[in-house]
């Protein structure tokens, strides 16, 4: 295993108290009102207009590449499994000298505020100026904004009704494997989603996987090679439950997922930012602040050994302290005062190989979990333009700190001083 410097993120729907500028310094300050709450009502209507569709994300890539003045190259690496095209936005001169940054979002469609957040990052280095210049001059940054494009298309009863899942059946004899072998554990066979509210749920009717528990630390895996010497094999595996659950890495079975590992294997990054949402919760039993991000430094806490190869991989520990000053940076760059801003978990510790960081993490890169709170159900489109500032201002700070070395100094101690997860809070009020 390589042993190097490196950063991941993921990050996904928080709150920010005002818009603000890169260079500024963040003054934050406690909303005293919360109009109509702070999350939506069960029969109140889902406004999702000024969140981007697939189609305007990808004229606003192009139209960023075209004034960018050569600064940003926006190509194709990859399409979704309904057609829609998958882009990486590079930005650098690809210097091996300079740290390596991989950005990617919406792997859930239901989450869509870290796609319009790196967006607009974007949109900020390929402009230029005094800071993103002076970042560009260290690091060289590839965006992947929506990497679930299906699942935040996805429709119900003919309006949209973004979801967390893929479009994509499983279907063993069309791969090679026996009629009954067993869909990955991470398989949504009736299409279902949390309803309004987290009240029940909605059955929309079109299966799917959960895209980040699709990938495999070996990035040359491919499973319809091992299908081809040995089928049987691979649906012994699929149909134990000892081999077939989130504490194993996957087969990559979508076309998404291959897609992503192959821009990773190409870029080989220090850092990978992965952009997410969670749900909420209250900061501790004497702090009734709502939580605005949860961070997670590790993805996998086991020794994972390729049941293929035999190859053992396990997280360095070197990577696991650099993690650890990545999410110290993230977390001190939103401690302003005392606002909700400042509230910050742990995200629950995982075992995950077959997630996105889980997996690039086990190649030798540091990674860091940042969720966000709210998803399309839950907010629609409330309180867009502050959860979006909230999570820049920690992608901003990172990037900065890469760039002028600062980051080398955080104190990983910060990071484990960080509050547990604890308290979630149900906006609908169902148990």
């Amino acid at each position: 295993m390589k042993k190097k410097k490196a950063i991941g993120y993921i990050l996904s729907s928080g709150i920010l108290a005002a818009s603000l500028g890169f260079g500024a310094t963040a003054s934050f300050a406690e909303s005293t009102t919360t109009p109509n709450g702070p999350w939506v009502q069960d029969q109140q209507y889902l406004s999702f207009e000024s969140l981007m569709s697939n189609e305007q994300l990808e004229a606003k890539l192009k139209q960023i590449e075209q004034s960018s003045k050569g600064k940003m190259k926006l190509e194709q690496f990859g399409t979704s499994n309904d057609g829609y095209p998958l882009y990486v936005a590079k930005l650098g001169d690809n210097n091996p000298a300079k740290k390596r940054v991989l950005v990617y979002t919406q792997i859930h469609g239901n989450e869509p505020l870290g796609t319009e957040a790196a967006v607009e990052l974007i949109q900020k280095l390929s402009a230029g100026g005094k800071e993103a210049d002076s970042i560009l001059d260290k690091v060289n940054v590839w965006f992947v904004p929506r990497i679930n494009p299906d699942g935040t298309a996805n429709q119900y009863e003919g309006k949209p009704f973004p979801v967390r899942y893929s479009h994509q059946t499983w279907n063993p004899e069309e791969i090679g494997l026996p009629a009954d072998t067993k869909a990955p554990w991470y398989y949504n066979a009736e299409g279902s989603e949390r309803a309004q509210n987290n009240n029940g749920k909605v059955v929309y009717g079109i299966p799917g996987f959960d895209l980040n528990r699709d990938f495999n630390p070996n990035y040359d895996f491919n499973i319809n090679d091992e299908i081809k010497k040995d089928p049987q094999k691979v649906a012994n595996l699929l149909n134990n439950n000892n081999t077939n659950n989130g504490s194993q890495a996957s087969f990559v079975f979508s076309p998404e997922t291959r897609a992503l590992t192959k821009i990773v294997k190409e870029f080989d990054p220090d850092v990978a930012i992965d952009l997410h949402h969670r749900g909420f919760n209250q900061l501790s039993e004497d702090d009734n602040r709502s939580v605005s991000i949860q961070l997670l430094a590790l993805f996998t806490t086991k020794t994972y050994v390729d049941p293929f190869s035999g190859k053992v991989y396990k997280v360095d520990p070197n990577v696991e302290t650099f993690s650890k000053k990545v999410n110290a940076v993230a977390y001190e760059s939103l401690q302003r005062g005392n606002s909700s801003y400042g509230a910050i978990q742990k995200y629950p510790q995982v075992n995950y190989p077959g997630s996105g960081l889980g997996a690039i993490q086990l190649n030798g890169t540091a990674t860091m979990l940042i969720e966000i709170k709210g998803q399309t159900q839950t907010l629609g489109q409330k309180q867009n333009g502050m959860l979006k500032e909230t999570a820049k201002v920690p992608v901003m700070a990172v990037l900065n700190g890469l760039a002028d070395g600062s980051i080398e100094n955080a104190d990983p101690a910060v990071y484990d001083a960080i509050p547990d997860y604890s308290l979630p809070v149900n906006p609908g009020g169902n148990k």
